[in-house]
């Protein structure tokens, strides 16, 4: 319930955000609401923080809440009064929301209605009857997917082809958006104690980004990456161009590593000596219209100019073990991780598994084991697109208190944040970032999934084939079939969603064969 009556909520905020209120404006309305709907006569100010929740489940804090109740309801509008740090309701002002609650009622009724059709949807797609628990838990997996949080795998993939399939349908990638624009605001205000610092980026913030990244700066990923990294890095120019650089965009060592073994597995593919992952679109990027070894040098020399023409250096620092209480690294905390991955069905990366707590530790190091507080002063993060790297950083062995800010978030998070605190407005629907759109979502989610899901079959396909369990002929056809499939998420559209579904839920090779 609390769910559901934050996905109508932050559309309410999205709207009244919208009408040219600014965020004070805003809340005063939301409290205004929540007081006329609760019937309250007097309360305090923790009372109606603890109110907004009730009501509107926002968790407001409660430096906003005194703020707006004593600048803009009790001096500005002389709704309340106070005495005493209690206020009670002018008995000369009559108090009426009736039209907010009409509208959230309406958007309410709205999703309704979506999480009606979507359960449909996948029925029909997954050729199953769903039963009251599964629609329960497609209903959360669908709130989360929208907010931005942990989303049940099973249910994933139906979700972001159902929001393509239905992007025609009137109004209903507006109301998604307007979630998610929505929860873009509330989320802004929740973590911004003063308002006041709106407008303005005033702490320093050093980002790390990792090899993926690096490459979407570079659109080696395709051009859905490369606008999201885009609006990323324009948002960041903005912060930078008062004169004094508050955001450092860096990478570690050995992203260089990766970045520059790639480049030399895109020679010996070249060379015939490699075989291609298929997974890869950067190494597709790079082998394409290449015509000799030196066409790939010349590209490798492209691609750190254009990494130091966007201010994105390495990491001079080597020694990140000065002090091993910042360690993250740990044989039992693997093992744990192990355990959890395994229980949920998934293949271990150890070795993925140990690099990923390798960055965490550099990033505890540099903060010196600082971790709480507000994210403008975390002082370093990891920018990372892994879901695996997301999926540690949110872990509770790692991410042991829930205020401490992660060592990794994704860069969905990060153009967010600071496209709030830029005060940048939805005035313009065009100017938003690519991350608000829902539809755009949902490309990169399958994209992810099918390029995910390529590479698994991949390193399967060359395991069978090296103990001779299928012959060559099927290798080279399954090394065709996987090509064909590796995906950008500008690939994935209305027509080529059935195809892809069919893949992603493919186990194996006999299905690919018997074609």
């Amino acid at each position: 319930m609390q769910e559901n009556k934050l996905l109508a909520s932050v559309v309410l905020f999205r709207e009244l955000y919208d009408s040219d209120k600014d965020i004070y404006d805003v809340i005063a309305e939301l409290i205004k609401a929540a007081i006329f709907f609760e019937n309250k006569q007097s309360f305090n100010t923790t009372e109606v923080t603890q109110l907004l929740e009730d009501v509107f489940s926002f968790q407001i804090p409660e430096s906003v809440v005194k703020t707006t109740l004593k600048n803009r309801l009790k001096n500005q509008e002389h709704i309340i009064l106070s005495k005493d740090g209690v206020y009670t309701l002018n008995p000369e002002i009559e108090l009426n929301s009736t039209s907010l609650s009409d509208e959230l009622k309406s958007t309410t009724n709205k999703q309704d209605e979506i999480t009606d059709d979507l359960i449909s949807y996948i029925e029909y797609a997954s050729k199953s009857d769903i039963n009251e628990d599964e629609k329960a838990t497609i209903i959360d997996s669908f709130r989360s997917y929208l907010l931005d949080g942990a989303v049940e795998e099973k249910y994933v993939d139906y979700i972001s082809s159902y929001i393509i399939t239905r992007q025609e349908t009137p109004g209903l990638t507006d109301i998604l958006n307007a979630v998610r624009e929505g929860f873009v605001l509330y989320n802004g205000v929740r973590y911004t104690p003063d308002l006041n610092d709106i407008g303005l980026w005033k702490t320093e913030l050093t980002i790390y980004l990792d090899t993926e990244h690096l490459f979407n700066s570079a659109g080696l990923n395709g051009t859905l990456y490369k606008q999201l990294f885009d609006d990323f890095h324009n948002l960041v120019k903005e912060i930078n161009q008062s004169g004094k650089k508050y955001i450092t965009l860096k990478y570690f060592s050995e992203c260089k590593d990766e970045v520059d073994g790639f480049f030399h597995v895109a020679e010996m593919i070249y060379e015939g000596k490699f075989s291609l992952d298929p997974s890869k679109n950067a190494m597709i990027s790079i082998l394409e219209n290449c015509r000799s070894k030196s066409d790939i040098l010349e590209k490798k020399a492209k691609f750190y100019s254009q990494l130091g023409s966007k201010r994105i250096s390495i990491e001079e620092r080597e020694n990140f073990y000065d002090d091993h209480k910042y360690n993250i690294e740990d044989e039992s905390l693997v093992n744990k991780i192990k355990q959890q991955v395994e229980d949920s069905g998934r293949v271990f990366n150890e070795e993925k598994c140990i690099k990923v707590l390798k960055a965490f530790t550099r990033i505890n190091n540099l903060r010196k084991g600082v971790n709480s507080g507000a994210f403008e002063k975390t002082g370093y993060i990891l920018m990372s697109g892994n879901n695996f790297t997301r999926f540690l950083a949110f872990n509770p062995l790692i991410k042991t208190a829930g205020n401490n800010i992660p060592f990794a978030t994704d860069i969905d998070f990060i153009t967010n944040r600071f496209w709030f605190k830029l005060n940048k407005g939805l005035t313009n629907s065009r100017s938003l970032p690519k991350s608000m759109d829902v539809i755009a979502k949902a490309q990169v989610v399958l994209s992810s999934h099918i390029n995910s899901s390529v590479s698994e079959k991949f390193d399967l396909m060359k395991k069978e084939y090296s103990i001779g369990k299928i012959s060559k002929e099927d290798a080279e056809y399954l090394h065709h079939e996987l090509r064909s499939k590796t995906s950008t998420p500008e690939d994935i559209s209305q027509d080529t969603l059935e195809d892809a579904l069919a893949f992603l839920t493919a186990n194996g090779f006999e299905k690919h064969l018997r074609e």
